[in-house]
Formats: C-alpha cells, structure tokens, sequence
C-alpha cells in the first residue's frame, strides 16, 4: 500500500514516463538563474556527487542515493514553492546540492570517471528504492558528521518524529569535524555578535538537549537559541563547549551540521565496516521500510 499511495503522490506531480522510464523533473540551478529537465535518476547521480564524498565505500553511496531519492519524493508530492515553479531546487538552503557532470570533472580532473561511474552504480543499485514511514515517504535528513551521537527531532524542533530519534554513533570519527576547535579574538567578538554587546562579553550554557547539543545560552544576560549564536559564529554545530580566556573564546566542537537523520561520515565508515546500505539506513532512520516505486 505504502508504495502505491508513493507512486501515485509522485505520478501526480510529475509527467507520467513511459513504461520503464524513470520520472522527468524540473531543477532550478540557482547560480544560473534557470531551470532544467531531467530524469529524476540522473537528478540523484548528480545530488550524490554534490553531497558525499565519491570516495566513501559504495554502501555509503547507496545509502545517500536513497536518502536523496526520498527527501526529492517528499518535497515533489509536497508541492514545494521553488523558483521558476520547478520541482527542486539546487540551492542548500531550501533543498539539496546538485552538481553536473562537467562540474563534478572539473573538481576532480585525475579520477572523474573512476568516481562518476562509482556513483552511478549506486544510483542504479538502489533505483526507486525510497524510504517510508506511515505510508509516507520520511523527511530523509541527513548532516555531515554526528560527532558521536545524532539528534532527536523532539529535541531540536520540538515535534517527535518516530523515525528520527537519537542514536549512538561510533563510526564518524574519520571527520575532520568529529572534534574540532574554534577560536575567536575580542575583536572579533564584537564583530559577529549582533547584539552590540559591552566591551566585556558573558556567555553561559544555559540548557542542553538530551544527546548533549546546546539549545539554549545567555549573551551578556540576554537568552538564545543555540542555533542562532551557531549562525552568528559560523561554528559547525551546537554541541560544543565554551570558554573564555583573556577575552578569547574557545569553542570545543563535535560534529557538523543539525545531527538530525543520517551521519554521512558515519555512514561512511559503516560501509568500511563491511555493513550494507539497508543496515545503514535502518540504524540511523528507526522503524522504516524500503520500498521501490513503479517506475
């Protein structure tokens, strides 16, 4: 049923292919200001390639091809207002990266086709495969690095998503974001927080997420979101600590990105460990099922 009610949702919203075909969209390439058609394969061969390093064992690819044909589904039967009313959009902000095949040799002139071909195979791997929850297509998030242990959507928006709760993580300490440090001077202070704050700066943690993010902190008395002093900083998550020497604030950092669904790196080294794309994803998506689309 799930994958019927799928196909009808993404048939609707598209043109019917022919029989055997995959799926035609629309993609919005923001720097260019225009849209293009493609099939919706080819679309994720090229998201692939934007989001994960070509690198990774070809289990982690998988697993990003499915993420990405999932969170692509989601957004099309969802109708999604994107410029030039295009079905998606390559802008990070609002949707996922994409990057073109001419692109993609251009950053990578000594092994483009080795990689190219790589991640194809796992496009056609896992073609049509999404994953649902409720006969829905999931909200696939994904993120670069957990740091150790991903989040919980009730934790970072509030709203519990069964499929998206906290699991531990011992396979992403490859990143170079697993532990990293930032360190900002009093000048620079002053620059990048918008509060115009005194010449002295006060910063307290003032509450924590259960996996161990900050949610909260006091700015010179005043109460933040931790995701807005992260903007502010440019630091690569919220889980981190803070302190404060001479002036100079030192943030020690785990992780990068909004710890929600898939770790990327440490799907990367699941797949080193020898385990399979539907292993990967059922650790990092509970209660999910793998289903093709009929096309």
């Amino acid at each position: 049923m799930a994958v019927v009610l799928a196909s009808l949702g993404l048939m609707r919203a598209l043109k019917k292919p022919p029989p055997g075909s995959e799926p035609l969209i629309t993609l919005y390439l923001s720097a260019e200001d225009r849209v293009i058609e493609l099939g919706l394969e080819e679309y994720l061969v090229g998201t692939v390639a934007a989001e994960m390093p070509a690198d990774f064992g070809l289990e982690a690819l998988k697993a990003q091809a499915v993420c990405a044909r999932t969170y692509a589904v989601r957004k099309i039967i969802e109708g999604r207002d994107y410029p030039r009313g295009a079905h998606l959009t390559d802008d990070i902000n609002n949707c996922q990266a994409y990057v073109s095949g001419d692109e993609f040799a251009r950053r990578n002139p000594a092994n483009y086709r080795e990689l190219w071909s790589k991640i194809e195979k796992a496009v056609q791997a896992t073609r049509g495969i999404i994953m649902v929850y409720d006969q829905q297509p999931i909200d696939a998030l994904y993120h670069s690095t957990c740091g150790g242990k991903t989040e919980s959507a009730l934790a970072s928006t509030g709203k519990d998503i069964p499929y998206l709760r906290s699991v531990s993580c011992q396979y992403c300490q490859a990143s170079r974001y697993y532990e990293s440090q930032q360190v900002f001077s009093p000048q620079q202070l002053q620059n990048l927080i918008k509060e115009k704050p005194d010449d002295k700066i006060s910063l307290k943690i003032t509450s924590r997420t259960p996996a161990g993010r900050v949610s909260r902190l006091e700015v010179n008395g005043q109460s933040l979101y931790a995701e807005t002093f992260r903007r502010w900083l440019g630091l690569p998550s919220t889980w981190w600590n803070l302190s404060l020497d001479e002036g100079y604030l030192v943030v020690n950092s785990r992780g990068y990105g909004h710890g929600l669904g898939m770790c990327q790196y440490g799907a990367g080294g699941m797949a080193a460990a020898q385990k399979s794309y539907k292993q990967i994803l059922q650790h990092y998506y509970q209660h999910i099922e793998l289903l093709s689309l009929n096309y």
